[in-house]
Protein backbone atom coordinates (compact mmCIF):
# COMPACT_ATOMS: atom_id res chain seq x y z
CA UNK A 1 0.00 0.00 0.00
CA UNK A 2 1.05 3.22 -0.90
CA UNK A 3 1.76 5.88 2.14
CA UNK A 4 0.85 8.88 0.44
CA UNK A 5 -2.84 8.00 2.02
CA UNK A 6 -4.14 6.35 3.51
CA UNK A 7 -0.82 -23.30 -11.15
CA UNK A 8 -4.36 -24.82 -10.06
CA UNK A 9 -7.99 -23.16 -11.16
CA UNK A 10 -10.86 -22.51 -8.50
CA UNK A 11 -13.77 -21.50 -9.35
CA UNK A 12 -16.19 -19.76 -6.76
CA UNK A 13 -19.82 -19.02 -6.73
CA UNK A 14 -21.57 -15.40 -7.23
CA UNK A 15 -22.23 -14.65 -3.43
CA UNK A 16 -19.61 -16.40 -1.92
CA UNK A 17 -20.10 -15.90 2.05
CA UNK A 18 -16.79 -15.09 3.64
CA UNK A 19 -16.23 -15.88 7.02
CA UNK A 20 -13.46 -15.31 10.08
CA UNK A 21 -12.42 -19.35 11.49
CA UNK A 22 -12.04 -18.52 15.35
CA UNK A 23 -8.74 -19.64 16.93
CA UNK A 24 -5.67 -18.83 18.73
CA UNK A 25 -3.31 -17.02 16.79
CA UNK A 26 -0.35 -19.31 16.53
CA UNK A 27 2.82 -17.32 14.89
CA UNK A 28 4.04 -15.28 17.96
CA UNK A 29 7.61 -16.48 17.98
CA UNK A 30 9.79 -13.69 16.40
CA UNK A 31 13.20 -14.79 15.76
CA UNK A 32 14.73 -11.56 14.26
CA UNK A 33 14.13 -8.36 12.44
CA UNK A 34 16.45 -8.42 9.20
CA UNK A 35 17.87 -5.49 8.57
CA UNK A 36 17.90 -4.80 4.79
CA UNK A 37 17.43 -1.33 3.07
CA UNK A 38 14.86 1.35 3.52
CA UNK A 39 10.99 0.91 2.22
CA UNK A 40 11.25 -2.76 1.80
CA UNK A 41 7.35 -2.51 0.38
CA UNK A 42 7.13 -5.40 -1.51
CA UNK A 43 8.51 -9.24 -2.23
CA UNK A 44 8.76 -12.52 -3.75
CA UNK A 45 10.04 -15.58 -3.25
CA UNK A 46 12.72 -16.72 -5.63
CA UNK A 47 13.45 -20.41 -5.66
CA UNK A 48 14.55 -21.22 -9.47
CA UNK A 49 18.19 -20.17 -8.12
CA UNK A 50 20.30 -23.00 -6.22
CA UNK A 51 19.74 -21.18 -3.52
CA UNK A 52 15.68 -20.25 -2.21
CA UNK A 53 15.80 -16.14 -1.53
CA UNK A 54 14.01 -13.46 -1.40
CA UNK A 55 13.84 -10.62 -4.24
CA UNK A 56 12.96 -7.38 -2.12
CA UNK A 57 11.74 -3.91 -4.03
CA UNK A 58 12.99 -1.35 -1.42
CA UNK A 59 12.42 2.41 -2.20
CA UNK A 60 13.27 5.13 0.38
CA UNK A 61 9.70 6.48 1.62
CA UNK A 62 10.79 8.92 4.03
CA UNK A 63 12.40 12.03 3.01
CA UNK A 64 15.47 10.80 5.58
CA UNK A 65 15.84 7.41 3.02
CA UNK A 66 15.34 9.10 -0.33
CA UNK A 67 16.21 8.74 -3.24
CA UNK A 68 17.15 5.24 -2.67
CA UNK A 69 15.90 2.63 -4.71
CA UNK A 70 16.63 -1.13 -5.41
CA UNK A 71 16.20 -4.49 -5.99
CA UNK A 72 17.67 -6.70 -2.79
CA UNK A 73 18.50 -10.36 -2.98
CA UNK A 74 18.57 -12.15 0.92
CA UNK A 75 19.32 -15.68 0.70
CA UNK A 76 17.15 -18.04 2.62
CA UNK A 77 19.66 -20.71 4.02
CA UNK A 78 23.08 -18.46 4.67
CA UNK A 79 21.48 -15.08 5.44
CA UNK A 80 23.44 -13.33 3.17
CA UNK A 81 21.92 -10.33 1.06
CA UNK A 82 23.12 -7.79 -1.59
CA UNK A 83 21.54 -5.34 -4.04
CA UNK A 84 21.47 -7.05 -7.33
CA UNK A 85 23.21 -4.99 -10.12
CA UNK A 86 20.97 -3.88 -12.99
CA UNK A 87 22.75 -3.93 -16.48
CA UNK A 88 21.51 -2.60 -19.80
CA UNK A 89 19.17 -0.21 -19.02
CA UNK A 90 18.50 2.64 -20.94
CA UNK A 91 19.69 6.03 -20.03
CA UNK A 92 17.74 8.56 -18.04
CA UNK A 93 16.04 5.74 -15.68
CA UNK A 94 15.04 6.66 -12.47
CA UNK A 95 14.28 3.46 -10.60
CA UNK A 96 11.78 3.83 -7.86
CA UNK A 97 10.62 0.19 -7.42
CA UNK A 98 6.71 -0.70 -6.03
CA UNK A 99 4.90 -3.76 -6.70
CA UNK A 100 6.62 -6.49 -8.52
CA UNK A 101 5.93 -9.94 -9.90
CA UNK A 102 8.70 -12.50 -10.55
CA UNK A 103 7.19 -14.80 -13.57
CA UNK A 104 10.43 -17.80 -14.10
CA UNK A 105 13.21 -15.78 -14.87
CA UNK A 106 11.61 -12.52 -15.74
CA UNK A 107 11.13 -9.49 -13.11
CA UNK A 108 7.94 -6.89 -13.15
CA UNK A 109 8.65 -3.99 -11.76
CA UNK A 110 6.65 -1.03 -11.37
CA UNK A 111 8.73 1.84 -11.07
CA UNK A 112 7.26 5.38 -10.22
CA UNK A 113 9.68 7.26 -12.33
CA UNK A 114 7.85 11.08 -12.20
CA UNK A 115 4.88 12.06 -10.33
CA UNK A 116 1.71 12.31 -11.53
CA UNK A 117 1.46 10.35 -14.86
CA UNK A 118 4.76 8.18 -15.68
CA UNK A 119 4.36 5.03 -13.67
CA UNK A 120 5.90 2.31 -16.03
CA UNK A 121 6.45 -1.23 -15.57
CA UNK A 122 10.15 -2.10 -16.16
CA UNK A 123 11.26 -6.12 -17.51
CA UNK A 124 14.66 -7.54 -16.29
CA UNK A 125 15.68 -11.18 -16.88
CA UNK A 126 16.94 -12.46 -13.43
CA UNK A 127 20.58 -13.92 -14.10
CA UNK A 128 22.15 -15.45 -10.84
CA UNK A 129 22.85 -12.30 -9.10
CA UNK A 130 21.89 -9.42 -12.00
CA UNK A 131 19.40 -8.11 -13.33
CA UNK A 132 19.75 -7.66 -17.19
CA UNK A 133 17.39 -5.11 -18.38
CA UNK A 134 14.57 -6.45 -21.23
CA UNK A 135 12.16 -3.71 -21.94
CA UNK A 136 10.11 -0.76 -20.77
CA UNK A 137 5.98 -0.76 -20.71
CA UNK A 138 4.11 2.29 -20.79
CA UNK A 139 0.84 2.55 -21.74
CA UNK A 140 -1.61 5.94 -20.92
CA UNK A 141 -4.01 3.84 -18.42
CA UNK A 142 -1.13 3.35 -15.64
CA UNK A 143 -2.11 6.58 -13.69
CA UNK A 144 -1.55 5.19 -10.20
CA UNK A 145 -0.17 1.39 -10.39
CA UNK A 146 0.51 -0.41 -7.34
CA UNK A 147 0.81 -4.06 -8.35
CA UNK A 148 0.97 -6.80 -10.57
CA UNK A 149 0.94 -9.96 -11.83
CA UNK A 150 1.49 -12.04 -15.47
CA UNK A 151 -1.22 -13.42 -16.66
CA UNK A 152 -1.16 -17.33 -18.60
CA UNK A 153 -0.87 -15.75 -22.25
CA UNK A 154 1.56 -13.45 -21.59
CA UNK A 155 -0.54 -10.02 -20.47
CA UNK A 156 -0.07 -8.06 -17.71
CA UNK A 157 -2.53 -7.30 -15.40
CA UNK A 158 -2.24 -4.44 -12.59
CA UNK A 159 -4.01 -2.39 -10.28
CA UNK A 160 -4.69 1.44 -10.45
CA UNK A 161 -5.00 2.03 -6.63
CA UNK A 162 -6.88 5.38 -7.39
CA UNK A 163 -8.83 7.05 -10.12
CA UNK A 164 -7.01 9.90 -9.12
CA UNK A 165 -3.94 9.74 -7.74
CA UNK A 166 -3.50 10.61 -4.42
CA UNK A 167 -6.69 11.52 -4.26
CA UNK A 168 -7.40 12.25 -0.84
CA UNK A 169 -11.17 12.39 -1.32
CA UNK A 170 -11.23 8.86 -2.64
CA UNK A 171 -10.26 7.26 0.65
CA UNK A 172 -12.16 9.13 2.80
CA UNK A 173 -15.32 8.87 0.94
CA UNK A 174 -14.23 5.12 -0.04
CA UNK A 175 -15.28 6.24 -3.28
CA UNK A 176 -14.49 3.05 -5.94
CA UNK A 177 -12.98 4.51 -8.41
CA UNK A 178 -9.52 2.26 -8.71
CA UNK A 179 -9.28 -0.58 -11.55
CA UNK A 180 -7.59 -3.51 -13.34
CA UNK A 181 -5.96 -2.84 -16.40
CA UNK A 182 -4.57 -5.26 -18.86
CA UNK A 183 -1.61 -4.82 -20.91
CA UNK A 184 -0.96 -6.57 -24.07
CA UNK A 185 1.17 -6.90 -26.87
CA UNK A 186 -0.93 -6.26 -30.64
CA UNK A 187 -0.21 -7.63 -33.19
CA UNK A 188 2.28 -5.13 -34.54
CA UNK A 189 4.34 -5.95 -30.90
CA UNK A 190 3.17 -2.91 -29.11
CA UNK A 191 2.03 -3.12 -25.69
CA UNK A 192 -1.50 -1.48 -25.32
CA UNK A 193 -3.70 -1.43 -22.82
CA UNK A 194 -7.31 -1.90 -21.53
CA UNK A 195 -9.23 -1.51 -18.00
CA UNK A 196 -11.05 -4.75 -17.19
CA UNK A 197 -12.74 -4.04 -13.97
CA UNK A 198 -13.69 -0.73 -12.26
CA UNK A 199 -15.91 -0.12 -9.17
CA UNK A 200 -12.86 -1.14 -7.26
CA UNK A 201 -11.70 0.60 -3.95
CA UNK A 202 -8.24 0.74 -3.30
CA UNK A 203 -7.07 -2.21 -4.44
CA UNK A 204 -3.34 -2.52 -3.51
CA UNK A 205 -2.62 -6.53 -3.96
CA UNK A 206 -3.44 -8.73 -7.29
CA UNK A 207 -2.47 -12.33 -8.24
CA UNK A 208 -3.18 -15.17 -9.81
CA UNK A 209 -4.13 -19.33 -9.58
CA UNK A 210 -4.44 -20.38 -12.79
CA UNK A 211 -7.36 -18.79 -14.57
CA UNK A 212 -8.55 -17.43 -11.39
CA UNK A 213 -7.16 -13.83 -10.63
CA UNK A 214 -7.87 -12.27 -7.22
CA UNK A 215 -7.66 -7.97 -6.60
CA UNK A 216 -7.41 -6.57 -3.23
CA UNK A 217 -9.60 -3.86 -2.01
CA UNK A 218 -8.29 -2.21 1.33
CA UNK A 219 -10.96 0.01 1.92
CA UNK A 220 -14.11 -2.08 1.42
CA UNK A 221 -11.93 -4.92 3.44
CA UNK A 222 -12.03 -7.85 0.69
CA UNK A 223 -10.80 -9.80 -2.02
CA UNK A 224 -12.53 -9.81 -5.45
CA UNK A 225 -12.10 -12.77 -7.50
CA UNK A 226 -12.22 -13.14 -11.39
CA UNK A 227 -12.27 -15.79 -13.91
CA UNK A 228 -10.30 -14.79 -16.97
CA UNK A 229 -11.36 -15.45 -20.29
CA UNK A 230 -9.48 -14.34 -23.40
CA UNK A 231 -12.96 -11.31 -23.58
CA UNK A 232 -13.24 -10.50 -19.66
CA UNK A 233 -12.81 -10.59 -16.58
CA UNK A 234 -15.90 -12.43 -14.90
CA UNK A 235 -16.40 -11.65 -11.22
CA UNK A 236 -16.60 -14.74 -9.20
CA UNK A 237 -17.77 -13.75 -5.85
CA UNK A 238 -16.08 -12.01 -3.07
CA UNK A 239 -13.60 -12.98 0.18
CA UNK A 240 -14.44 -10.47 2.71
CA UNK A 241 -13.51 -9.64 5.97
CA UNK A 242 -9.64 -8.84 5.30
CA UNK A 243 -9.19 -5.41 6.89
CA UNK A 244 -6.70 -3.38 5.34
CA UNK A 245 -5.20 -6.06 2.66
CA UNK A 246 -2.20 -5.23 0.64
CA UNK A 247 0.32 -7.55 -1.22
CA UNK A 248 -1.44 -10.80 -2.01
CA UNK A 249 1.01 -14.45 -2.29
CA UNK A 250 0.06 -17.58 -2.93
CA UNK A 251 0.64 -20.16 -0.70
CA UNK A 252 -0.12 -23.79 -1.29
CA UNK A 253 -3.24 -22.62 -2.88
CA UNK A 254 -4.67 -19.94 0.14
CA UNK A 255 -3.92 -16.33 -0.39
CA UNK A 256 -1.89 -15.00 2.02
CA UNK A 257 -2.04 -11.19 3.01
CA UNK A 258 -1.25 -8.94 5.43
CA UNK A 259 -3.72 -6.50 6.58
CA UNK A 260 -3.39 -2.40 8.00
CA UNK A 261 -6.22 -3.53 10.37
CA UNK A 262 -6.12 0.59 11.91
CA UNK A 263 -6.34 2.56 8.67
CA UNK A 264 -6.27 5.81 10.48
CA UNK A 265 -2.88 4.65 12.47
CA UNK A 266 -1.31 3.39 9.23
CA UNK A 267 -1.84 7.37 8.59
CA UNK A 268 -0.10 8.69 11.43
CA UNK A 269 2.55 5.77 10.98
CA UNK A 270 3.33 7.01 7.34
CA UNK A 271 3.99 10.69 8.85
CA UNK A 272 6.07 9.59 12.03
CA UNK A 273 7.57 6.42 12.31
CA UNK A 274 7.11 6.22 16.18
CA UNK A 275 3.72 5.88 15.69
CA UNK A 276 2.15 2.26 15.87
CA UNK A 277 0.28 0.67 13.45
CA UNK A 278 -1.32 -2.84 13.60
CA UNK A 279 -1.08 -5.44 11.31
CA UNK A 280 -2.70 -8.95 10.79
CA UNK A 281 -1.65 -10.92 8.54
CA UNK A 282 -4.43 -13.49 6.70
CA UNK A 283 -4.55 -16.65 5.27
CA UNK A 284 -7.57 -17.35 2.99
CA UNK A 285 -8.86 -19.84 0.95
CA UNK A 286 -10.35 -18.89 -2.26
CA UNK A 287 -12.41 -21.75 -2.95
CA UNK A 288 -14.69 -21.18 0.59
CA UNK A 289 -13.61 -17.96 1.20
CA UNK A 290 -12.74 -18.80 5.05
CA UNK A 291 -9.71 -17.54 6.31
CA UNK A 292 -7.90 -16.95 9.41
CA UNK A 293 -5.14 -14.54 11.29
CA UNK A 294 -2.04 -16.22 11.78
CA UNK A 295 0.00 -13.27 12.88
CA UNK A 296 -0.96 -10.71 14.57
CA UNK A 297 0.57 -7.42 16.21
CA UNK A 298 -0.32 -3.87 17.58
CA UNK A 299 2.49 -2.33 15.43
CA UNK A 300 5.38 -3.16 17.82
CA UNK A 301 7.54 -5.96 16.13
CA UNK A 302 6.19 -4.34 12.99
CA UNK A 303 4.53 -1.54 11.44
CA UNK A 304 2.73 -0.85 7.67
CA UNK A 305 3.72 -4.74 7.35
CA UNK A 306 2.99 -4.99 3.38
CA UNK A 307 3.97 -8.43 2.06
CA UNK A 308 3.94 -11.79 3.84
CA UNK A 309 5.53 -14.79 2.22
CA UNK A 310 6.03 -18.32 3.84
CA UNK A 311 8.76 -20.64 3.23
CA UNK A 312 9.36 -23.62 5.66
CA UNK A 313 7.65 -23.01 9.04
CA UNK A 314 9.33 -19.18 8.67
CA UNK A 315 6.56 -16.43 7.87
CA UNK A 316 8.72 -12.98 6.57
CA UNK A 317 6.89 -9.95 6.33
CA UNK A 318 8.20 -6.97 4.80
CA UNK A 319 6.68 -3.06 5.59
CA UNK A 320 6.14 0.08 3.12
CA UNK A 321 8.59 2.33 5.17
CA UNK A 322 11.35 1.34 7.67
CA UNK A 323 14.43 -0.61 6.74
CA UNK A 324 14.23 -4.35 7.76
CA UNK A 325 11.57 -6.86 7.50
CA UNK A 326 10.24 -9.32 10.53
CA UNK A 327 10.84 -13.14 10.70
CA UNK A 328 8.68 -15.10 12.56
CA UNK A 329 8.63 -18.68 13.59
CA UNK A 330 5.41 -20.92 12.67
CA UNK A 331 4.00 -23.57 15.02
CA UNK A 332 3.17 -26.46 13.40
CA UNK A 333 -0.93 -26.02 13.80
CA UNK A 334 -0.97 -22.69 11.43
CA UNK A 335 -1.94 -24.89 8.51
CA UNK A 336 -5.09 -26.34 10.21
Amino acid sequence: MKPRLLSTLFTLSVGIASSFIPQPVLAQIVLERIQVQPGPEDMVLDSFQVSPRLIISCCGRREAHKPYGEMVALDLLTGKQFAMKRLNEPGGILFRPHGIYLDRDLLYVISHEKEPDYHPVLVYRVEGNQLDFVELIHTDQQHSPNALVTGSRGEIYLVNDSGKRGSLWEKALKLKRASVVKLEKNSHGSWVSETVATGLGYPAGINRIGDQLFVGDAVLHRIHPYMITEEELVPTGEIKGLKGNDNIRIYEGQLLVPGHVKPLKFINHAKNPEKLSPVDVFLADPESGEYRIIYSTDGETISGGSTAIIYGNQLYISQVFDPWILKVELKPGFRQ
